[in-house]
């Protein structure tokens, strides 16, 4: 049953992965980070809280370091499975192999340079110039274009120019062509020819072993290129002008017969002089009429819609009265209105006389017959309205019908002559433009014609040698600078890329801020390496031996940090283990309690180590009775406890080894014990063996109320923290913390955030199958020395068990 409930608290704490990596982070004073909520399972446990079965916090003693837990994976920048390292802080951590590689490389370019023929470069610098006829202004930009250059570049690199300096008599004795065959490949292979990239000045360089061959050689092949090409520095003039003179007449007869069709055309068609004067009369009457024909079939359009509707409603007689109001007569209305008026006061009278006299009267009858008339005048008078207001919207359709016919008329007359009219005005356009381009083309080849100079100079090409070829005194190659430069740089290049490969392989922990960002826990301490720490006696009590020792100042430090970090008096028991044996956590555990008893506090430093401990060797203490016989023989704890004679630290050792020791820490006696023990002592530190090799650190962690983890500088790698984290978190321990240990001091920068610490020791302690590699012994002399300062210092202390 403990296994399923294991597994089911395992799985119940996965969805709480990314929560518990947050809170852990900032676990400080009351144990809850800010602007997160706290898991039940992360508060600080009260007194009503039950404390959680130790069943259940068993895990197997094989762990396997190469394969951390999923639970409590790091995630964020934690995760990422390789570390940012800045280009100087690892160059300074490998600076004697830079320095190595980089005098090494020196050295090597330093031979080389020793070792090679020395070679001299020798130049002639040349501005060669061509000014050619232009025929066409844009023509202009050819005077002097990089594809001529290149051209003569490769002219100076062709066979017949080095040919002539080979075989020329002056060079026939020289020291370069001994044992040479071919001189003109030789020459092609070792003459350099090139165009400026700013300039349009032609660099012929050779380079040679001889300085005074490279020289002589270099203007041996400009003269001859002179000398080649001499008389292709004249072009051909006279044919030049005969092209353009011949253009100039086949331009002129062009421009005759354009003037005359021009005038041809002018003739023919007089009418367009005047239009063009009065701005194309045609085209604005075209433009008028078809506004005037557009609005009239707007007005037509309305004009037919109201004859239809007009006509529609006078056929109907229901609605013929309604084209009363659609007449919009004033004076008629008003007859209208004088009619309705006097046939209303014929029907009072009617009525008033019919009441008096009755239907007989002659009075009544006469007003009948008054009131008959009226009616028919008034019904012949609207109809009279109607029917001329009919007519006339008839009349108004009609007239509107024939002004669209006759306006229609007029607009295609007017269409046809503007056609017309612009067909003319087209061609009399084109005429005007071939005659003035081809009297602009004529204009342009009298200008060239009278640019065209007729002396020889024309269309020449001028060379002129601004820099003649001399000796050179320095040898262009090797440049000792250069090789020097190179090899420096390749040395110093292969000595970062080694460098880099090593820290690349080296998977250690290089600073405090590493630390807390693959943990992703705070750091408490820094603690300096020890000169002590090949006698463990004297290295587990500098504080009290050496009190003004850097170790004990940064133990000090530590102790502080855990006060105001850890919320102080809330933690009373405090377990210190580590990832692997080795780290240092058995001296940090001593040196801590002591630093805490100092303090005025009552503590009790219990070594809980039940496979190798450690903690009788730094106190002389016996092993005959201790923690094991107390949990194992339920013997009084009293008993087991030494207090320190000139401190008030109380130490309960390990006593003898026992067989069984997870069972033994795992049956709920050590928790019971740890409670009784809590009333009566300020602080209980916890000496636990280390979290990945056994499963003893992570019972002790689940009952402690806060547990440090112990890493050692220069040997603590990445991946086992990150398990001794995650085994930890795995069982829930209360507000975890790290302590860097066993910093060297010739690396004090470790001490600031960032710094790295850099590389060293690889001690190891064994546990199962780990093997055991113990430190180094001080001499007898040394050790017995110290324990007699430590026997002096303790005193058995007889206690009863409350």
């Amino acid at each position: 049953m403990s296994a399923v409930r294991t597994l089911s608290r395992l799985t119940e704490c996965r969805g709480n992965g990314r929560v518990l990596c947050g809170a852990l982070f900032r676990l400080f004073g009351d144990g809850k980070p800010d602007g997160l909520p706290l898991p039940r399972h992360l508060a600080t446990p009260s007194a009503k809280d039950p404390p959680p079965p130790m069943s259940s916090l068993i895990e197997s003693d094989s762990f396997s370091v190469g394969e951390p837990t999923s639970y409590g994976a790091p995630h964020g920048r934690a995760a990422r499975t390789g570390r940012e390292v800045s280009p100087l802080a690892l160059a300074w951590r490998n600076r004697w192999l830079l320095l190595l590689t980089t005098l090494v490389g020196g050295g090597a370019a330093w031979a080389t340079v020793q070792r090679v023929t020395p070679r001299y470069t020798s130049v002639s610098r040349l501005y060669v110039e061509r000014a050619l006829p232009r025929v066409l202004e844009s023509e202009a930009p050819v005077v002097q274009s990089a594809t001529y250059l290149y051209t003569q570049a490769e002219l100076i690199r062709s066979t017949p120019v080095l040919a002539a300096a080979a075989d020329a008599p002056e060079n026939a004795n020289l020291e370069t062509f001994h044992g040479v065959d071919n001189r003109v490949a030789f020459l092609r292979d070792n003459i350099n020819v090139g165009v400026g990239s700013q300039d349009d000045i032609i660099n012929v360089s050779a380079e040679l072993p001889n300085a005074a061959d490279a020289a002589q050689l270099v203007n041996s092949i400009v003269d001859a290129y002179v000398s080649k090409y001499a008389e292709q520095r004249k072009t051909n003039t006279v044919e030049v002008l005969t092209i353009l003179r011949n253009e100039k007449h086949k331009r002129d007869a062009e421009l005759a017969e354009c003037r005359k069709a021009l005038d041809d055309f002018r003739q023919q068609h007089m009418e367009l002089a005047v239009q063009l004067e009065q701005g194309n009369v045609v085209t604005q009457r075209f433009s008028s009429l078809a506004e005037e024909l557009n609005s009239t079939e707007i007005e037509l359009l309305q004009a037919k819609a109201l004859f239809h509707r007009v006509k529609s409603m006078y056929d109907t007689p229901k609605q013929r009265p309604f084209l009363l109001d659609m007449a919009g007569d004033d004076q008629q209305a008003l007859r209208d209105i004088e009619l309705e008026r006097q046939v209303q006061e014929v029907e009072q009278a009617l009525a008033s006389e019919r009441a008096r006299w009755g239907e007989g009267h002659p009075r009544v009858k006469l007003l009948r017959q008054s009131l008959a008339e009226l009616r028919d005048k008034l019904t012949k008078m609207q109809e009279i309205v109607i029917e001329a207001y009919v007519e006339s919207v008839r009349q108004q359709y009609e007239l509107l019908d024939q002004k669209r016919s006759e306006l229609q008329a007029a607009y295609d007359a007017s269409f046809a002559a503007a056609t017309q009219a612009s067909s003319l005005l087209v061609q009399l356009n084109s005429l005007q433009e071939a005659y003035e381009r081809t009297a602009n083309m004529c204009d342009i080849l009298d200008e060239r014609i009278k640019e065209v100079n007729l002396t020889e100079e024309f269309g020449a090409m001028n060379v002129s040698i601004l820099e003649v070829a001399g000796p050179a005194t320095i040898p262009s190659y090797p440049s000792r600078a250069r090789f020097l430069a190179v090899g420096l740089m390749l040395g110093g290049v292969v000595g970062f890329g080694l460098a880099w490969l090593r820290e690349l392989l080296d998977h250690r922990l290089k600073s405090v801020d590493e630390i807390s960002e693959v943990v992703q826990l705070p750091v408490f301490g820094v603690v300096p390496q020890s000169s002590a720490s090949a006698d463990r006696a004297l290295a587990g009590q500098l504080v009290l031996q050496a009190p003004r020792s850097s170790v004990a100042e940064a133990i000090r430090t530590l102790r502080t940090a855990l006060h105001f970090g850890m919320a102080g008096e809330d933690v009373k028991v405090l377990a210190i283990t580590s990832p692997m044996p080795g780290d240092g956590k058995t001296t940090i555990a001593s040196n801590l309690a002591l630093a805490m008893a100092q303090a005025d506090q009552r503590v009790l430093l219990i070594d809980a180590d039940l496979r190798k401990p450690s903690q009788h060797t730094i106190f002389d203490l016996s092993t005959e009775k201790g923690l094991a016989t107390v949990l194992s023989a339920r013997m009084p704890v009293g008993d087991a406890i030494v207090r320190l004679r000139e401190s008030s630290l109380e130490v309960l050792p390990c006593g003898p080894l026992p067989a069984n020791p997870v069972e033994l820490l795992n049956n709920g006696y050590f928790a019971e014990l740890l409670e009784s023990l809590k009333t009566r002592y300020d602080r209980i530190v916890i000496d636990s063996p280390p979290v990945l090799p056994v499963a003893d650190a992570r019972v002790i962690a689940a009952v402690s109320d806060a547990t440090l983890l112990v890493l050692r500088a220069e040997r603590s790698t990445r991946r086992s923290a990150i398990g001794a984290r995650n085994e930890l978190w795995r069982v829930h321990a209360n507000r975890l913390g790290v302590v860097l240990n066993s910093v060297p001091l010739r690396k004090q920068a470790a001490y600031g955030y960032g710094d790295p610490y850099g590389y060293g020791y690889g001690h190891q302690y064994g546990y199962g199958e780990y093997a055991a590699i113990e430190e180094a012994s001080a001499p007898d002399r040394g050790r017995k020395k110290s324990r007699a300062l430590v026997k002096a210092a303790t005193e058995p202390a007889i206690t009863s068990q409350e």
